[in-house]
């Protein structure tokens, strides 16, 4: 059995409340426990948060999960203060159990927000859950197979944590478990990333050429979240953006994402694909 928290009874009151932001655009997001900017990180907000509950008349995100009763009268200081204190004292469990999100995806995506813990998206403070809600949001415009929306949300962790392909076919199946491996590199720990890069990601686009439709939902969902988190910060600081990865040449990530596009080409008539050759217009040129 996998070592997840143990099941706890929310003590928060369902409802639907606006995200609220503060004057410099900070929020507190109860789906990855931490504080974002409506500025400058990247927003979770969307159809795979489970959180999400549309937009009211005003055009706001609305949160299905009304933490903390009015959020409204609470900081995002103040809320993730509060929040913490609770989990630490067993009244709530790390990730948020909501209604609408059935069973099976919310044991995914709290074995997703354990195993994630305290890790970042790179060279940020944004925390990793918000890639892997934003690689939900996508999948969910692909399909509604929830083993592969389920994968979606596994997808980095055996690659990243400490979760094995193993537990996760012992708790969520062999189809879970095996679109998890199938989207999952061998990363070479003995050596350094920068020396395998090209190397892994050549053996990814040969990968493709043979994978099914199912996982290939999951590889463009994956692909279309890193695009976006990488337009917004390249709005900030250009191409710069490139010297924090393995790989710091701007034309060889180009030749990568563009391999991604050919081999995942049908899916040209989707709207993740043309998200994602919109970010790898504005990206790339």
């Amino acid at each position: 059995m996998l070592p997840v928290y143990k099941k706890i009874q929310e003590s928060y009151i369902y409802g639907d409340y606006p995200v609220m932001a503060d004057s410099e655009g900070q929020f507190y997001c109860r789906a990855v426990h931490k504080i974002l900017s409506d500025k400058y990180d990247q927003r979770v907000c969307g159809s795979g948060c489970p959180c999400y509950a549309g937009e009211n008349d005003k055009g706001e995100v609305v949160c299905r999960y009304g933490a903390l009763g009015e959020v409204k009268n609470l900081t995002p200081q103040e809320c993730l203060d509060k929040t913490e204190k609770e989990i630490r004292e067993g009244r709530v469990s790390l990730f948020p159990a909501v209604k609408g999100l059935s069973p099976f995806l919310t044991k995914a995506y709290e074995y997703a927000a354990i195993a994630h813990k305290n890790q970042k998206r790179k060279g940020t403070d944004v925390p990793y859950l918000t890639h892997i809600i934003t690689t939900l949001n996508y999948a969910m415009q692909l399909t509604d197979d929830e083993e592969i929306l389920a994968a979606a949300i596994l997808h980095d962790t055996v690659e990243d944590t400490w979760l094995t392909i193993d537990a996760i076919r012992q708790e969520l199946g062999d189809n879970v478990a095996a679109y998890v491996y199938a989207e999952s590199e061998n990363k070479r720990e003995d050596r350094p990333a920068s020396d395998t890069w090209e190397i892994r990601k050549k053996e990814t686009i040969e990968h493709l050429k043979t994978a099914s439709h199912d996982v290939k939902i999951i590889v463009l969902s994956d692909k279309t979240a890193n695009a976006e988190s990488l337009v917004r910060e390249w709005r900030q600081v250009g191409d710069e953006i490139w010297l924090k990865f393995n790989q710091s040449d701007k034309s060889k990530q180009e030749w990568y994402y563009r391999s991604c596009e050919k081999a995942l080409k049908e899916f040209s008539d989707t709207d993740v694909m043309k998200c994602y050759q919109k970010y790898m217009g504005e990206l790339f040129g």
